[in-house]
């Protein structure tokens, strides 16, 4: 390595001589480095870059590892869709093909060299779930073990559990469109219809029985089984078999009870209920089966709004025994309001927000007690039915 001893030049304005004597410093090192160089240096004309490397043999992956993790001290053995990673093991130059789960990664963005590889997995997602890495070079093929991550699948239940048979019914949920799904009701194939990212279509069959159970199946991104029963209209999980044969009480004349076209009865909530203006609607009887754990449950039922006229974003509450100091104030749609369309559709609470205290014990008696307070005029036209607890 060259060594250079630094001077001091002392260099004032008013010497004449500073330009000439800077030219000459300049060319004289310029010199000095230029006859220097082979004196320092051994360079080999046979040099290889690594990435042009030749394999000796097949290509072996022995681990891989995010591309910040620079000390390699995790392996990981799943990766998000766009990470970065790094590929460790043998003869990983001359790259033909790299699958990540049957899907073929950006080699023009791919680095290799004989021990490792750099490269992100691929954006687009494939249902095969191989969970595998499939590395081809020029002198064969390998396959190290590995899963692409995708957001799992979550669902709901049914978009209205108390359809009717013989009706076009949905399954709610999210992220549907990574997986294929497989239906049976109870024990026999139901055919799905159609499929969104959010709800997965069927039709119920003529005279099936209530509390039939529909049974939603999958392989998870790990190539897992995964599953979940539904019930068709659980009229077992009913708190009120009929809500007209319960003690009930009101505030005013807002509200009648009607049968739906479900077949059951339902609160129809209708007319203009002026700014602030306080609906109640109180229910009570024995309590079917009770001391179980509030957490445990969802309080459940089914919601209808009309044409044009959504709920509200907040104004109503639900409380337990008349405890309004615990009520749950629900706010339909995340707070966006909520519109049905005309349709009914399920709603699922938690049922330790509405008794935190309990719904008491088998044969006490229970009250449920229903609430609206709009903020505003507002000309209501929804309807509620078929209030239950049931455990998730």
């Amino acid at each position: 390595m060259l060594a250079f001893t630094e001077e001091r030049i002392m260099v004032t304005k008013n010497n004449k001589h500073t330009s000439a004597a800077w030219l000459v410093c300049c060319c004289i090192t310029a010199a000095l480095a230029l006859t220097s160089c082979d004196n320092f240096a051994d360079y080999d004309d046979n040099y290889t870059a690594l990435d042009q490397q030749a394999n000796s043999g097949a290509p072996v992956i022995t681990a891989v590892y995010d591309v910040a993790d620079t000390e390699q001290q995790q392996a990981l053995t799943e990766a998000s869709r766009g990470q970065t990673l790094v590929i460790v093991g043998q003869n990983l130059n001359n790259l033909r093909s790299l699958r990540f789960n049957t899907v073929e990664a950006d080699l023009e963005n791919t680095y290799t060299m004989l021990t490792r590889a750099v490269v992100t997995v691929p954006a687009t997602f494939s249902k095969e779930h191989a969970n595998t890495i499939e590395y081809t070079t020029d002198m064969g093929t390998t396959t190290y073990q590995f899963v692409v991550a995708l957001p799992e699948a979550v669902v709901d239940g049914l978009l209205n559990e108390f359809m009717t048979a013989g009706s076009t019914g949905a399954i709610a949920g999210s992220n549907f469109d990574y997986y294929d799904f497989t239906a049976t009701l109870n024990g026999q194939p139901l055919s799905l219809t159609a499929k969104s990212d959010t709800l997965l279509h069927f039709r119920i069959p003529e005279g099936t029985a209530d509390n039939s159970i529909i049974r939603l199946s999958w392989l998870t991104a790990a190539g897992q089984t995964a599953s979940c029963s539904m019930p068709f209209r659980p009229t077992g999980d009913l708190l009120f078999a009929d809500i007209t044969q319960t003690n009930q009480q009101q505030t005013d004349r807002a509200v009648t009870i009607e049968t739906s076209d479900m077949g059951m009865p339902c609160l129809h909530f209708y007319g203009l209920i002026t700014e602030w203006s306080w609906v109640e609607l109180s229910f009570a009887q024995p309590l079917a089966e009770g001391g179980v754990e509030v957490s445990d449950y969802h309080f459940v039922f089914e919601v209808l709004t009309a044409n044009g006229k959504p709920l509200l974003p907040r104004g109503y509450e639900f409380a337990w025994n008349w405890d309004w100091n615990n009520g749950y104030q629900w706010t339909p749609g995340n707070g966006c309001g909520l519109d049905t369309h005309g349709q009914w559709q399920t709603v699922r609470l938690p049922l330790a927000a509405i008794a935190p205290n309990g719904i008491g014990q088998t044969g006490e008696t229970m009250t449920l007690n229903v609430g609206f307070q709009p903020y505003e005029d507002y000309d209501a036209d929804f309807r509620f039915a078929n209030f239950r607890i049931v455990k998730k």
